[in-house]
This record gives structure tokens, sequence and C-alpha cells, in this order.
């Protein structure tokens, strides 16, 4: 982890602000919304200690790049050549979405409002080398994040990208999204099988988190999705282009939080494509390909 980090850069319009720390995975350390007189977080507010310490842990929201979630014991394939990841989380041993969320990422370009984050990568643990663009804009309605990743080496890679951010939760947050098949893991959350979609986790009509226990990758995300908190009467609907075919609901039990995760492919993808596994949105991007997508956090007043 870094240390001794500066204090965040923040951005604002309007009654929105946005906190990033660029040398901390690139992460969002506050997202928040004044009404009347009071502050309303709409992502989970990373505490100073966290921010200090350079742990991306604790951030608000952090970024999924090359891929999301986990690569089991760090070893695949790609192109006919062997790889090895090391274990970026111990003690577990399946290193967990990639490297951009630990890295150090520059600031590219900024005004009052926008911010453009950029991250190289140069290991030898990736098929090649890539460069990550994070853009932030707030605006009249809240935040737009725009991705991209783009293949600056010589060979082809697998590619995938996605957005990890943590959301307040009470009793009362609902959460309404229409998902698809999904993947039952293992313990050590390696999934196992891909089901149809259980009643149990049916957010369609919108339904609180609270008593669950979710760890998912779900399948055939159509890219809406909106979080309620009834006590503050504001509703955040989130829009994704459609390379988010995918979502993760992280909710642990008896936590303050969760995560509404738009990702681009399934959980372990990387291993489930060497087993020749089909509708897992894995990509694979050419020398000089990118693969982009934008995310929009829209806040809503309910009457």
């Amino acid at each position: 982890m870094a240390s001794m980090t500066s204090s965040p850069l923040t951005l604002h319009h309007g009654p929105f602000a946005l906190a990033l720390v660029p040398e901390v995975g690139g992460s969002v350390a506050r997202f928040a919304l004044e009404r009347d007189g009071r502050t309303i977080e709409l992502f989970r507010s990373m505490p100073a200690p966290a921010i200090a310490e350079g742990n991306p842990l604790f951030a608000g929201c952090f970024p999924l790049i090359p891929l999301s979630n986990r690569i089991e014991n760090g070893r695949y394939s790609f192109a006919g050549r062997r790889f090895q990841m090391a274990p970026n989380l111990p003690p577990h041993p399946h290193p967990l979405h990639g490297h951009a969320w630990r890295g150090r990422w520059a600031i590219r370009d900024l005004s009052a409002a926008s911010a453009t984050l950029g991250f190289e990568y140069e290991g030898s643990d990736w098929p090649s080398r890539y460069t990550a663009t994070q853009r932030f804009t707030l605006g009249a309605e809240g935040l737009t994040v725009e991705l991209e990743l783009t293949n600056s080496g010589n060979a082809s890679m697998p590619a995938g990208i996605g957005l990890h951010p943590f959301f307040p939760r009470s009793s009362r947050t609902l959460l309404c999204a229409e998902l698809g098949d999904v993947w039952l893991c293992r313990e050590d959350k390696i999934p196992e099988r891909r089901v149809a979609l259980p009643q149990a986790w049916d957010f369609r009509g919108g339904r609180a988190l609270d008593g669950l226990d979710l760890d998912h990758c779900f399948e055939d995300w159509n890219g809406r999705a909106s979080i309620t908190w009834p006590e503050a009467r504001l509703e955040l609907a989130l829009g994704a282009d459609p390379v988010f075919s995918h979502a993760v609901i992280y909710a642990p039990r008896d936590k303050p939080f969760f995560c509404f995760e738009p990702v681009s492919h399934a959980n372990l993808a990387l291993n489930l494509a060497e087993q020749g596994v089909d509708g897992i949105g894995f990509k694979s991007l050419d020398p000089g390909e990118t693969l982009r997508g934008t995310l929009r956090f829209a806040v809503r007043d309910l009457a």
C-alpha cells in the first residue's frame, strides 16, 4: 500500500462534491450531496486514516482494471502462454481485481467539476503493457465516470473493465435491478456453477438488502439499477453502457454498506475462458485497441 498520501482532490458542481485520491488506486474518497443544510453521502466515505495509509479497501469506489474479481491461485493461460499473478490481498491465494486499484494514478486533466486520471502498467504478469483512464464529471444530475483500457504493448491481451462503488446501507435501503443467471461459489468465492436467478435474489421490483449475505456475479444485466434511501427521500439511478453486461452484488451481512459493481465480464473469466465456457463477457484486445464504457449516477428526489 502507498503511504503519506496528499490531501484528496475535490471537485464541485452545484450541490455535489467528489473527492479523489489518485495515488490510492485512483479511488473515490467521497461522493456527496448537500441538501437543506445537511450532507448526504452517496458513496461510502473513506476514513482519513485509510487515505493516509493509502488503503483502497476502505475507499468509496475504485476501478476494476484490467479485470474484475479473482484469478484462481493467480494462474491462467492466454494465447498459448502461461502466467502467474501474485496474491494482492493476503492471506487469500486468489489475486483480486487486477492491478489498477493497487496502483498510483496520475492527474491528466483537471477543472472545477471534472478530472481525468491515468494509469500505466508494464509488469510481467499480464500478456501486454496497458494504459487506463478514468474521467470523472460532475453535472446537474450527479456523476459520470468514463473508463478506458488500451493495449499499449505488442501482443494481444485479455481485457475487462468495471467499477466497485460502496453504497451506504440501512435496514430500509432498497435495490432495484433486472438480473439474469447467477454464479454460485465455493467457500473461497471461486465460481462453481451457473444457475437461474433464485427468487430470493430477484431485485426487479426493488427489495431491501437487510438480511442478505451476497458476493455473487449476475449475468445479462440490462444496464439499469437504482438505490433508494427512504429515510433521505433520495434515489440514485445507475445507468451503464452495454459493455457492462454483468453485475456483482457484494452485500456482507450486518455491514453498513453494500456494493453493486457494473463489470464487463463474469467472475473468474480468465479461468472460465480456458475451460471453454461461453457467455462470460471475456474480451481480447489487440495492440492499440481500446475497451471503453461509461457509467452514470443520477440523483433523484422522492416526493
